[in-house]
């Protein structure tokens, strides 16, 4: 079993401490379609996430109500027919 140590928890923290955002300029320089996913108890503030959606040229946003970090990939009832409608659109996916 997986166990916490103090060191561990001092390198996790000093990575959030360290993390430099992505440049604005390179995410506007994504071209591909893109699915922007937070929950609305997200560490990620559902704000900065809709700023990251508005800097994407092809960009679907979905704000997962009620959901925090943690729990927004157990949201499989909402992701599920998301994710399929978004590969789905303009042929993203074949057959």
């Amino acid at each position: 079993m997986w166990r916490s140590t103090s060191a561990s928890r001092d390198k996790a923290a000093q990575r959030v401490r360290d993390f430099k955002d992505i440049p604005t300029e390179a995410i506007r320089g994504i071209t591909a379609p893109t699915l922007v996913v937070v929950g609305d108890a997200d560490v990620v503030r559902p704000e900065h996430a809709v700023d990251t959606f508005r800097l994407l040229q092809k960009a679907q946003l979905a704000v997962l109500q009620g959901t925090d970090h943690m729990k927004v990939t157990a949201r499989v009832d909402w992701l599920v027919p998301m994710i399929d409608g978004f590969l789905d659109e303009d042929g993203r996916v074949g057959p």
